[in-house]
């Protein structure tokens, strides 16, 4: 501050503080490695930078050591190891920052009718998929009629079987006409098959193998559903899972909840497995497409009809916006959940008739007394010019991969805040009206309920209900049918759209006639403020409820088989097809005040949920909610019922889930050898390569390595090499054929799968790669995690990039990252603890790897494991066949290149060049005088830029550069002299 800026009034003294000790910034911008794999969540496929460990923990996930088994199907897949968070954990513990690619299972745009060409999975039994393929258990509750015979019962899908092979399945016990038996589609009784509230199911796998068990859905139970069955799609695939472990089915989805919401009575509650899916097809256990992006259903207005008679959530209110996933797929929708808080009328309408919310990101397994939320936005509304505007507070960006240009583009207005969703509006311009409020939502895509009819009807025991049936269950297709094996051709197959008769054949037996209104599951939503324990009845959060039934506050897994990603040929976010409806959703214009408890409590009376017993009429449409008594939307938010959660749905990561290692380079990605798989015939070798591409551009994304941890067959690799060289600012780190194969890929003993360093030498001279933008290390390296104290086997790869780290980070990126100063893998340098290798090389195999410029990593026994080479895989004889010197030149151009970029367009005059000049000359003497280079000259003037090229708006310079050549050969001689002889000598 100048003297002249103070004001002097009065006597005194006037001090003033000027601080100019700041560290000036760092001129230098770092940059680190893109690695490209398998992560436990995160952004998919597309590049995402973080620059601390907890920062990738946070997006990413822990590194996963695998191993693990258990319930594949609903807690995910945990049982290969997670390469690509260990060369991130590696890098990140010495430098930053790092650029992860998390992949998914994506397939061509072209992709053929193989079974390879497309991601996802399916299940598929013999030539015709039948007996086996994807069967369900429907449980029906008690009849009310004392003639169970002449009976009409309701009942939800319970859980489904996924069979391969010849398996058949079937429930064990007597029918309701009081046979005996063991079969399908035929209600058995439960009180003879097992005792209270159990059954008994009987799996043939085709051979002499025979699973009976019996089973509940308590999960407290030793004989609950899902510690009975195997609960493992990798157990059916033959080349992960040993003989004697395999099994012919799988537990899939089951569906806890909605069984004991039927409140079944201790006994005579009624079982039937049927056939999911028809014929040939493999509907139900088809899962063949690309990953997908989980949402929420739309979010929808209040009703501003007064007369609200003709009320449906699904098609009378506003859609208003939806949150869609950012890109994360099915470890969103299986973790989180959306909740609409402290929704508020404008306290002045007159001068703003907006009203306003919050928006909350919570973890789907808390409880509405102890919410547990990791993202908050508040004080939002639906005013496109407001800076509270959600999709301007939340963000609304996204990316769309550009498959001419290969590259991802950015859409949307408004930069994305939220680190999980973006939002989604689903009106133009202004809403329809300036006080709607968010207020519920629209229901899950379902299909249709339908009528079984048991009795003898012919071949067939299958009716489907039609529009006229007393149930009122709609089935167009099938509309006061009889079924047959016919019906199999009828209508496009889509989620459990037939009944598939044809499978189960007419020997059946007789059975008594019996009907049964059947539903595919919904959505649990709250139906009472007192479910759950909730202390005080305005905490509650209306809508959707995960937690085991009303009176429980326990998360219940069910809702994850709801929310999964639907079937092929099925309808995944809006029902369009004709078997397929909307669930019952969820509106606060359906709260009713329980008179019950005078008026201090509310419960929901939604279509198709129930009504309070103190009111049983209820409803908007009924006149009896509160918004309806009132006739207006602000009764029920002025109660202070003014919030409800909604979930995330339709996600899917599209992995076979049969295998642990999507990735594996055995089968999914074409075998060794493969030098150039078919992206269109092959979905994971299209998925790497769309990866890769994806950091292709350098003008978009900065790095200066970049690796796929794991994944040798070469036609990765390859095109990896490739990108590298073509940015040309960038190191390749690719791991080789001939090495260990990990346990994830197939079932060979530990010695079988090691390699050997002359199968990998073999493979590489095969390949004849010069390429200096690439580097190659022998062997796979066992880490300890330091999270959960395993020992796992990873890739050379990924100690590389960690020893990239350590390098630069205790000398300078142009140092050679090998030897016991900076190599020793031992003493730290990888960045995770090494412990062991799979090979202990000797001098002669280290010399056979060097020679073909693969980098030896060497166990000594006094020194420890240590990086023992630092080649390229440049043939061809120069400074850059080091990978010490690629380094050095990649940094320099890059820094040079920034230098350049600021004279650009200014005028081609000696003052221009000698700006440059000044820059350059500076950077490059730091670089000597840390050992980066023994001389250079900078030479721009009238010699490089001549008048021709100043014509043609060019400036032309030359850094002419002698880089530091590392140690790798010590020769010392030891002579040996007479005891008269002298040294001067």
């Amino acid at each position: 501050m100048s003297v002249d800026r103070f004001r002097f009034v009065s006597p005194g003294i006037f001090i003033n503080e000027i601080d100019q000790s700041q560290i000036p910034r760092d001129t230098v911008r770092r940059t680190g490695p893109a690695i490209i794999g398998r992560t436990e969540h995160g952004p998919g496929l597309v590049p995402t930078t973080v620059r601390t460990f907890n920062e990738f923990v946070e997006l990413f996930g822990n590194p996963i050591p695998g191993g693990k088994s258990g319930d594949v199907w609903r807690e995910g897949n945990y049982s290969a190891p997670t390469y690509a968070a260990y060369a991130a954990q590696a890098y990140l513990r010495n430098n930053s920052p790092v650029t992860v690619v998390r992949l998914l299972g994506d397939q061509s745009p072209q992709a053929g009718s193989s079974n390879t060409a497309k991601a996802g999975w399916f299940i598929k039994g013999n030539a015709n998929n039948a007996p086996a393929g994807t069967y369900g258990l429907w449980i029906c509750n008690s009849a009310s009629a004392a003639d169970i015979n002449s009976a009409h019962v309701t009942g939800t899908l319970a859980a489904v079987w996924y069979l391969t092979g010849s398996a058949t399945i079937a429930l064990a016990g007597t029918s309701v006409d009081g046979t005996t038996m063991e079969a399908n589609s035929t209600v058995i009784n439960n009180s003879t098959a097992g005792g209270s509230k159990e059954l008994k199911v009987v799996i043939r796998d085709g051979g002499t193998n025979v699973i009976t068990s019996t089973f509940n859905f308590d999960d407290t139970s030793a004989r609950y559903i899902r510690k009975v069955f195997n609960t493992n799609p990798q157990l059916l695939n033959s080349n992960v899972t040993n003989t004697a472990n395999q099994e012919s089915y799988f537990l899939g989805e089951s569906y806890g909840r909605n069984v004991r919401d039927l409140n079944l009575g201790s006994s005579d509650f009624y079982g039937i497995i049927l056939g999911l899916g028809s014929g040939s097809s493999y509907t139900g256990g088809d899962h063949r497409f690309s990953y997908k992006l989980p949402e929420t259903p739309p979010i929808i207005s209040q009703d501003t009809n007064i007369a609200a008679t003709t009320f449906d959530l699904n098609n009378t209110p506003y859609e208003l916006f939806k949150l869609v996933a950012r890109n994360e797929a099915e470890w969103l929708q299986n973790n989180l959940k959306v909740s609409i808080t402290d929704i508020k009328q404008s306290p002045n309408p007159e001068y703003n008739p907006y009203g306003t919310f919050t928006v909350q990101i919570r973890k789907i397994s808390d409880s509405d007394s102890n919410p547990q939320i990791v993202e908050q936005f508040n004080n939002l509304n639906l005013n496109p010019n407001s800076p509270n505007f959600i999709a301007r507070r939340i963000g609304d960006k996204y990316v769309a991969w550009d498959t001419t240009h290969l590259k991802w583009n950015v859409r949307g207005e408004y930069d994305n805040l939220s680190r999980y969703a973006r939002v989604s509006m689903l009106f133009n311009g202004s809403p329809a009206s300036e006080d709607l409020l968010p207020f519920g939502f629209k229901g899950l895509p379902k299909n249709d309920g339908f009528n079984y009819l048991s009795g003898n009807v012919g071949a067939s025991t299958i009716s489907l209900g039609g529009n006229g049936s007393a149930t009122g269950i709609a089935w167009a297709e099938g509309s006061g049918s009889i079924m047959s094996s016919s019906a199999e051709s009828q209508g496009t197959p889509g989620y459990f759209p037939w009944i598939d008769a044809g499978t189960f054949g007419a020997s059946i037996g007789p059975v008594a006639p019996m009907t049964m209104s059947l539903q595919f599951p919904m959505l649990p939503l709250r139906l009472s403020s007192s479910d759950n324990g909730v202390f005080r009845a305005k905490d509650a959060y209306w809508g959707l409820t995960t937690q085991k039934s009303r009176t429980s506050d326990v998360f219940d897994g069910t809702i994850r088989d709801i929310v999964r990603c639907r079937p092929e040929g099925s309808s995944r976010i809006t029902p369009s097809l004709a078997y397929e409806e909307r669930g019952p959703g969820f509106t606060l214009d359906n709260l009713v005040e329980d008179k019950a408890v005078g008026g201090k409590a509310a419960v929901y009376s939604g279509s198709n949920i129930g009504y309070s017993s103190a009111d049983p009429g209820g409803g908007r449409a009924d006149g009896a909610s509160m918004t309806a008594v009132s006739a207006s939307y602000q009764e029920v938010l002025d109660q202070g019922y003014n919030r409800f959660t909604v979930p995330f749905f339709g996600g899917f990561d599209g992995f076979d889930i049969q295998e642990k290692e999507p990735f594996n380079n055995t089968r999914a990605l074409g075998g060794e050898g493969n030098a150039a798989p078919n992206e269109v015939d092959n979905a994971m070798f299209y998925t790497c390569k769309k990866a890769i591409d994806g950091i292709a551009d350098p003008d978009q994304l900065e790095i200066n390595l970049a690796t796929i941890p794991g994944i040798t067959v070469r036609g990765v690799t390859n095109h990896l090499l490739r990108v590298c060289e073509d940015r040309a600012d960038a190191l390749a780190v690719i791991d080789l054929e001939g090495g260990f194969t990990s346990s994830a890929e197939d079932t060979a003993s530990f010695g079988d799968r090691a390699g050997s360093s002359a199968q990998t030498v073999s493979y590489i001279k095969a390949r004849a790669l010069n390429n200096s933008y690439g580097a190659a290390y022998y062997p796979w390296v066992q880490v300890s995690d330091t999270i959960s104290g395993v020992r796992v086997w990873v890739p050379p790869s990924v100690a590389a990039i960690g020893t990239y780290a350590s390098s630069a980070a205790r000398s300078e990126l142009w140092f050679a990252p090998a030897g016991f100063n900076r190599g020793g893998l031992s003493q730290g340098s990888a960045g995770i603890p090494v412990v062991g290798v799979v090979d202990k090389l000797t001098s002669d195999q280290r010399d056979d790897l060097y020679e073909v410029n693969i980098n030896p990593i060497a166990s000594f026994p006094a020194e420890g494991i240590v990086i023992f080479g630092q080649k390229t895989l440049q043939a061809t004889p120069s400074a850059l066949d080091r990978i010490n010197v690629r380094r050095l030149m990649i940094f320099l151009k890059k820094q040079i290149s920034r230098i350049a970029a600021t004279i650009l367009f200014d005028p081609n005059v000696q003052v221009t060049w000698d700006r440059f000049t000044g820059q350059v000359q500076p950077l490059l003497r730091s670089v000597k005088s840390r050992f980066g280079l023994s001389e250079y000259r900078v030479i721009l003037d009238s010699s490089t830029t001549t008048p021709e090229l100043i014509d043609r708006n060019i400036l032309y310079a030359k850094v002419l550069l002698k880089p530091t050549r590392a140690i790798e050969f010590i020769a010392l001689d030891f002579v040996i002299s007479r005891t008269g002889a002298s040294f001067d000598d």
